[in-house]
């Protein structure tokens, strides 16, 4: 593509005039601001903005438009070539979960401070699986009502287990396997869960107030959808497609879904 837009610069076909006033520049030839058509734009991994113009009673005005329309033809190909798959990341593949290994401290509090800064500093090792010496297993515990807030949850393995009314705000949650997880009631306002699982998981009542949700997932687990009904996400941190996957939960109250979310009409 930058080729193709090389080559258009150094092919003028009219000499180089002096440009009068009030008029702007595209690829060396003068636009009037009366003519001054629509940009259309194509996104891939980079903005592509092709303009043509139109003709004047000038034979050099004419070859260079239809140099122009050349350019922006084959512009517009090249993008649609590119495809615009690129431009958002695709989740990963949640991991296979290893066996259970019983211990007495597995569902303790304390077993939450086990490798609290490294899992902090590198969740996505913790969480894939590439650091089995900082696993933190905690699926099927019960933390019920207990306070978090000085804990660190990033990578750990929840599946599970009952975290309802639990105080969460303000913690270090990415990428945490919380799929099919009790997490009702709790307030995860401040909480950073970029690519946490809770697909599946009881959220309900659930507050997600100025959260970091980039990445996360809301969807099904064992067949069953993330329980979202009384759950709030005001001021979360969630791209357009972020916004897309979770709008797809149809546990979702409307008023949530339509002023929170912003979720598009016809969207279940």
């Amino acid at each position: 593509l930058h080729f193709i837009l090389a080559l258009h610069s150094s092919t003028s076909l009219t000499p180089s005039r002096p440009r009068p006033q009030g008029q702007m520049m595209l690829n060396k030839t003068p636009i009037s601001g009366a003519s001054r058509p629509a940009c259309r734009r194509a996104m891939t991994r980079t903005k592509v903005c092709v303009q043509a113009h139109r003709a004047s009673n000038e034979a050099g005005d004419r070859n260079q438009s239809h140099i122009g329309t050349q350019i922006a033809t084959m512009a517009i190909a090249a993008v649609m070539t590119l495809g615009a798959g690129g431009v958002q990341p695709a989740q990963a593949a949640p991991r296979q979960q290893p066996p259970i290994v019983e211990s007495a401290k597995r569902c303790t509090l304390e077993a939450l401070d086990l490798f609290a800064d490294t899992r902090k500093t590198f969740s996505q090792e913790a969480s894939s699986g590439g650091m089995t010496e900082a696993l933190v297993d905690v699926r099927d515990c019960d933390f019920s009502g207990k306070d978090l807030r000085a804990k660190v949850m990033s990578g750990v393995l929840l599946q599970g287990a009952d975290f309802s009314n639990a105080k969460m705000t303000g913690i270090q949650m990415s990428r945490a396997d919380a799929r099919g997880a009790n997490l009702s009631g709790v307030d995860f306002t401040d909480t950073n869960a970029y690519g946490t699982l809770f697909d599946g998981a009881d959220l309900r009542g659930a507050t997600f107030e100025n959260a970091i949700l980039s990445n996360a997932s809301f969807g099904k687990f064992g067949g069953k959808w993330a329980d979202l009904a009384g759950a709030h996400f005001e001021g979360a941190l969630l791209s357009s497609s972020d916004i897309g996957r979770v709008c797809e939960n149809p546990t979702i109250d409307p008023e949530v879904r339509k002023f929170e979310l912003g979720c598009r009409d016809g969207r279940k």
